[in-house]
């Protein structure tokens, strides 16, 4: 495996007033293609601030970011947005679909902006919503809102996925469902999947696990023996 993704002393702040914030402090780090990487922490330990960074949302501060060799620093918004349409994939906690648009367009909507899209209806029909294509999120459960997200993010055939707290709003039951659909894309298509979560649990069906600590990242565990995720629990 290549490493796809590499971070050279990243740190990133913002100004409040005369106050600097430091969110992430000079983190290092490599993801490889294919692998399944869950970042562990609680809130405030810089889990969505490197997200950002990763998906092209927000600019370093200070240090390096490459994409296949590429860098992600220092290059203008425009060279971010085509990074973002073309090769990141986002889930967030609160599902963000278009209310007025059903799920097979608020999938399609997505599938339209990217190079090399997968079919819309069989993304729908992998993740168990074939059926309810023609439905609003509104007569959708959370459950079903959180699969038309997946399915959104799918249907780009991204290289990356990058998830928020993917299971933070669903039931148990739920949320070992949608972890089954992201282990199903890394592993079918050989894809990155990077799941930020506080819940430890999850953890057990990485590739390998970054725990983060006061904007850094305080250890590497490398999982020999990944859980599926029916055998996790929280």
């Amino acid at each position: 495996m290549g490493v796809i993704l590499e971070g050279k002393a990243l740190s990133k702040w913002y100004q409040m007033g005369e106050v600097r914030v430091e969110a992430l402090k000079r983190v290092s780090f490599q993801i490889y293609r294919g692998e399944f990487v869950v970042i562990l922490g609680p809130s405030g330990s810089g889990k969505s601030t490197l997200l950002n960074l990763i998906g092209g949302m927000d600019q370093v501060s200070e240090g390096e970011i490459y994409y296949q060799g590429k860098p992600l620093h220092g290059v203008p918004e425009s060279a971010l947005t085509t990074y973002r349409r073309n090769t990141v994939g986002f889930i967030f906690q609160f599902y963000n679909l278009m209310p007025n648009l059903t799920a097979f367009e608020n999938v399609q909507l997505a599938a339209e902006i990217t190079r090399e899209p997968l079919p819309v209806m069989d993304v729908l029909e992998e993740v168990g919503l074939s059926e309810r294509a023609g439905h609003f999120p509104s007569q959708l459960s959370g459950g079903e809102q959180q699969r038309v997200a997946v399915a959104r993010a799918v249907a780009k055939n991204p290289e990356i996925l990058l998830c928020d707290e993917p299971t933070g709003a669903l039931d148990f039951k739920t949320g070992i469902y949608v972890l089954k659909l992201l282990r199903n894309f890394n592993r079918k298509y050989a894809k990155t999947v990077m799941v930020i979560t506080h819940n430890a649990g999850i953890a057990e069906m990485a590739d390998r696990v970054f725990t983060m600590r006061d904007g850094e990242i305080a250890a590497i565990r490398v999982i020999d023996s990944p859980r599926s995720p029916e055998e996790v629990s929280w």
